[in-house]
């Protein structure tokens, strides 16, 4: 499989070069030129498959030869060994031909644990293959980083840093992020936005201060990503008819790749009709989908602080499909985007999108009005991220007759304190500790480049 940038078609990598980076050199993103197809009846005959033994269907043809099948097989097993459902992601019934797809019983419970866990096994294999060390880094608002930390956490050839908002993580993950001191994983506390964060981990991907480690984004800019969310749309669509039946999906945006692997997943021959984008108060996407406006705002909290941020890099790389894979086009685009701050698609490619995907944002009061109401009406417990995907699949779907599937984000216990506020009792998990001493958390402004080079440098050499 060959794979080129999003914005020139000459900047080309193999596999293993886009599993070991996080932009491609002229800060686009890696694609693959061509999708594989899968018939109906290929896909029919994965129905009785174990979760890992789809994964190896389903991805195998993006790997290639870059792994033998030798060694893929055991590290996708491997990399559904830290889940705690058979199911790995077993799907709930919530109304009628209505169902979540839960993807929280991964290890710190969140989906964000899919693309980790693939990510550390392909990582790992490697970077001992170079006999090479790797900086893994990324901006999160809790999850993302949590599970890059327990992902990576056996992994002696890597390093993690991640970048968070210091006044824009949920109480829970921001006590996990806290309670973080290990030698091997550097905390930047950054006085801005998520968004704000995402800009800083793009710049030192460009000004990389270490010559002697490899820079790994652990975001969704990376391909690996996208691979990981492909297989539960395959698992979703298997389960609820078999690879025939049509199928839609409502997806709450706290990462576009998840939109963007469903897209994708229907060209490579699943049956899904619809795509909605649920936003929360943080509508970009929902703007975007809705008028053909997509513009950079300040993040406002809310209810679903996964979600609140407005640049979505996987963006890039649905854009590039759209618009023909013209590299061109889209370096136009985003370079038009990154100076102004807006964006708008031409027209035709626009309808094209809308062709799938719909889009709608809930409200806090509307995502405290769904979580209760499902709760009384079914006993079923949801957190706020995947009340905003239910309620939009509820008022917008196309077809009563095609199964909705909610993908569910983040386990409800995450949420337990505005869940205890709404009169939904969850066991109480303590605190973890937070530890004293050793490297902590460095707090840094959103424009600190510097400092973030010389810490991120700082470490490597102590690695060395």
């Amino acid at each position: 499989m060959r794979y080129v940038s999003t914005r020139n078609w000459a900047v080309e990598a193999d596999f293993e070069k886009v599993v070991l980076s996080g932009l491609a050199d002229d800060g686009g993103l890696y694609v693959p030129v061509e999708l594989p197809h899968f018939s109906p009846q290929d896909i029919a005959n994965w129905s009785t498959l174990a979760y890992d033994e789809l994964a190896w269907r389903v991805l195998q043809p993006f790997i290639g030869e870059a792994i033998a099948e030798a060694d893929l097989r055991p590290l996708l097993k491997a990399a559904c060994r830290g889940f705690s459902h058979r199911a790995i992601a077993p799907l709930h019934q919530v109304d009628r031909n209505e169902w979540v797809l839960e993807l929280f019983h991964g290890p710190t419970g969140s989906s964000k644990d899919f693309a980790a866990q693939l990510q550390a096994q392909l990582v790992q294999h490697f970077l001992r293959k170079r006999q090479r060390r790797a900086v893994v880094l990324g901006a999160t608002n809790g999850d993302t980083g949590l599970a890059a930390i327990e992902a990576f956490k056996h992994c002696a050839e890597v390093d993690v840093v991640l970048l968070y908002p210091q006044t824009g993580v949920a109480p829970q993950q921001w006590q996990q992020l806290q309670a973080v001191n290990r030698p091997a994983v550097q905390r930047f506390a950054v006085n801005g936005s998520f968004d704000q964060c995402q800009t800083l981990v793009s710049q030192l991907f460009q000004q990389w201060p270490c010559a002697d480690a490899l820079a790994v984004s652990f975001n969704s800019s990376n391909w690996v990503s996208v691979l990981a969310q492909l297989v539960f749309y395959f698992h979703a669509v298997l389960q609820l008819g078999g690879g025939q039946r049509p199928i839609g999906f409502s997806v709450p945006a706290a990462s576009f790749a998840q939109v963007y692997a469903g897209y994708i997943a229907q060209k490579m021959g699943l049956p899904i009709t619809q795509i909605i984008v649920a936003t929360n108060q943080n509508d970009a996407l929902h703007q975007l989908f809705l008028k053909n406006h997509y513009g950079r705002s300040q993040a406002n909290k809310t209810l679903s602080p996964a979600m609140d941020l407005s640049i979505f890099s996987n963006l890039e790389r649905l854009l590039w499909a759209l618009y023909g894979r013209d590299g061109q086009a889209v370096s136009a685009l985003m370079a038009g985007f990154e100076a102004s701050g807006d964006m708008r698609m031409a027209n035709e490619c626009w309808l094209q999108a809308r062709m799938i995907i719909d889009s709608y944002a809930v409200s806090d009061a509307e995502t405290v009005q769904e979580i209760s109401a499902l709760y009384r009406d079914t006993g079923y417990v949801i957190d706020p991220h995947t009340a905003t995907g239910v309620l939009a699949a509820r008022l917008y779907r196309r077809s009563l007759v095609a199964p909705m599937v909610t993908l569910g984000e983040i386990a409800p216990g995450k949420s337990a304190q505005l869940l205890g506020e709404l009169g939904i009792v969850l066991p109480v998990v303590p605190a973890p500790r937070v530890e004293q001493g050793g490297d902590g958390e460095c707090r840094i402004e959103a424009d600190d480049l510097h400092t973030l080079e010389q810490r991120v440098g700082a470490l490597q050499r102590e690695a060395r």
